[in-house]
């Protein structure tokens, strides 16, 4: 299954990416990557219902979480760190121009997705509450402790955002172009995390905000956050834990 790679690869060709038209959290990085990469894509919808039917994760993905990819062989691929890195190796925008470029936005994905897990996992995610508005989430009320998992969760949380803003440059930006696959994953979170006001980036430092600024030009991202790509509107994902004082 999936074909022998040697020198320089060939074109990937049309791929289908597997999500949830409706949430943000991956699927805002998903859309927005493919969208700044010029990414050849197909987005099919996996339906919120028959993923939490009894067996639906098993059945639906291979390790029972989206986004997953599909190759024009078939090939699944799940873990969207892995997605977005063979993505780069086709899709140059996505890689940066030197190979500084091409690891640092390794790195930024792969930190980026481990804190965004480390602070929406578990119960309504330890604080950092799931949106309700199709019902689809228990009422976070009837978690007493829920505040004070947010703020233990942010203490955690304030010095990671202060290592991306000493790593950010000036320009706004962490590598030599600034559209990096890691680099729109980085954006993809704080920008969530901004809407929500969590008190780890608020206010948003300034290389950051600089940041943000910049990436919120680029014509994909605009696509991204207004909703025009395949993968439609998305909604919230997650929502300031404070409000249930």
């Amino acid at each position: 299954m999936g074909a022998a790679c040697s020198g320089e690869p060939m074109p990937l060709g049309k791929v289908k990416i597997y999500y949830a038209k409706m949430l943000q959290s991956r699927g805002l990085c998903m859309a927005a990557i493919c969208q700044v990469g010029g990414v050849d894509y197909e987005q099919v919808e996996i339906k919120m219902e028959e993923f939490f039917a009894p067996g639906g994760k098993e059945k639906l993905t291979i390790w029972g979480y989206m986004p997953e990819m599909e190759l024009p062989d078939g090939t699944r691929v799940a873990e969207i760190c892995a997605i977005c890195q063979l993505l780069a190796d086709y899709y140059p925008t996505l890689k940066g121009a030197t190979a500084a470029d091409n690891g640092i936005s390794m790195m930024l994905g792969s930190r980026m997705n481990d804190f965004y897990s480390m602070i929406s996992t578990g119960p309504l995610g330890p604080g950092i509450a799931m949106n309700m508005t199709r019902g689809m989430w228990e009422d976070p009320k009837q978690f007493p402790d829920l505040l004070k998992a947010y703020e233990t969760r942010m203490e955690t949380a304030t010095p990671i955002i202060k290592k991306f803003e000493d790593l950010c440059l000036p320009a706004g930006k962490f590598t030599s172009t600034g559209t990096t696959w890691g680099e729109i994953f980085v954006w993809a979170f704080l920008y969530q995390f901004r809407y929500a006001k969590l008190s780890c980036c608020t206010p948003m430092p300034p290389k950051l905000a600089k940041f943000m600024d910049e990436m919120e030009k680029l014509e994909g991202v605009k696509k991204a956050i207004a909703g025009t790509t395949q993968m439609g509107k998305q909604e919230v994902h997650i929502i300031d834990a404070k409000q249930f004082k």
